[in-house]
């Protein structure tokens, strides 16, 4: 019995590796929120927003971020700067879920750095889904992308803004926004 045990263990033992490996990978510092916001910059854009550390509602581990919004209330994250290298391609993956916020209006950005400070270009990471009624629940947004060839370092936004402006779409009253689970990574 002991024998079998032993070989059942040594055969799991690549597929754990292999899946720590895979975390390792992640680019972004708190990525799960599992530290709070350490690692994070939140800004209020406009409006009231709070931003909290919650454990009722998550998608993996024990926390999310929670952006709990009053009427018309418009807020970001921006994780740390990450190092990139020209012309690779990186995927990035968060999930999100909402409450009452306008359609199109929960994405993430990735800014790319020339330096710092100086954004070289950002592109818009949201889901094909449209989210009618501003109400869903856990989604991942996804998408791969090709570091431009200046840029040098990156962070990633969780937003809750239109896409055209800040004021550009109204929400009848307050909103909440929960995002967890970003992971960013070098693609093939």
């Amino acid at each position: 019995m002991r024998l079998l045990i032993a070989i059942t263990l040594a055969a799991l033992a690549p597929v754990a590796c292999m899946a720590q490996d895979n975390l390792q990978e992640n680019l972004v510092v708190n990525g799960g929120f599992e530290d709070g916001f350490n690692g994070w910059i939140t800004d209020v854009i406009v409006g009231q927003v709070e931003f909290i550390q919650c454990d009722a509602v998550v998608h993996g581990g024990t926390t999310s971020m929670l952006m709990s919004m009053g009427k018309d209330g418009r807020g970001i994250a921006r994780s740390s700067a990450f190092d990139v290298e020209p012309g690779k391609n990186y995927k990035i993956s968060v999930w999100a879920t909402a409450e009452g916020a306008a359609s199109e209006m929960v994405y993430a950005r990735i800014h790319w750095w020339k330096t710092e400070p100086g954004v070289a270009s950002d592109e818009l990471i949201k889901s094909d889904t449209p989210h009618t009624g501003g109400t869903f629940d856990w989604q991942e947004l996804t998408a791969t992308v090709v570091a431009p060839a200046d840029a040098h370092k990156a962070t990633v936004r969780l937003e809750t803004s239109g896409d055209t402006g800040v004021l550009n779409s109204e929400t009848e009253g307050p909103f909440w926004v929960r995002f967890d689970d970003l992971v960013v990574t070098p693609a093939e």
